[in-house]
């Protein structure tokens, strides 16, 4: 897991526009720009010019291999988790903060589009996908374990889909999946 110390790596996602550039790349795997700006509805100089930006600081990465020719781009984001530890000064948790904000619209933003669309999914896709909740009273040191605990359960599926990206083989009904939760103390 990366962790991610420097305000900047983090500044550089707060862009709304580079989060869901982002967040297509996690979904389909290595592309070409030209494909990237045709999914975003945007100039492939646009997409270039944000592209350089995630990269200058990790999050995405070349895949030179599967150019054509000297003019084809073709990218991936760079897999693997992250966590952000020790940003501490004000100026560090004003950036946590707008890009937590952006994760979070992001998310909820995907879950709207599914619940918009999902009657558009082959029925088997429909009943295979779940959501929900749960109130629990807990510690901060039980929540810290089931973190952990989730964590550990999902690290095999990431491998797999890791293994399923890098190779580009995967089986023919596999799909792009969002997974997403959050646990947090609430006042009733």
């Amino acid at each position: 897991m990366r962790q991610i110390d420097d305000p900047d790596v983090l500044k550089v996602m707060t862009s709304r526009f580079r989060m869901k550039l982002f967040s297509l790349l996690s979904q389909i795997g290595p592309v070409t720009v030209s494909e990237l700006a045709r999914r975003m509805d945007a100039d492939p100089g646009q997409v270039s010019y944000h592209l350089r930006q995630i990269q200058k600081h990790g999050w995405i990465e070349d895949v030179p291999e599967l150019a054509r020719d000297s003019r084809e781009r073709w990218v991936r984001a760079a897999m693997g988790g992250w966590a952000v530890v020790d940003l501490k000064t004000p100026e560090a948790r004003a950036v946590v903060r707008a890009w937590n904000s952006q994760w979070v619209i992001d998310q909820f933003e995907r879950l709207r589009d599914f619940e918009r669309t999902h009657m558009t999914l082959p029925e088997d896709w429909q009943d295979a996908a779940f959501g929900g909740s749960h109130h629990l009273r807990l510690t901060k040191d039980e929540l810290t374990q089931l973190a952990e605990q989730l964590y550990a359960v999902l690290q095999p599926w990431r491998e797999l889909a890791k293994s399923r990206v890098e190779s580009s083989e995967a089986p023919p009904d596999t799909r792009p999946v969002f997974i997403f939760y959050h646990a947090f103390p609430e006042d009733p």
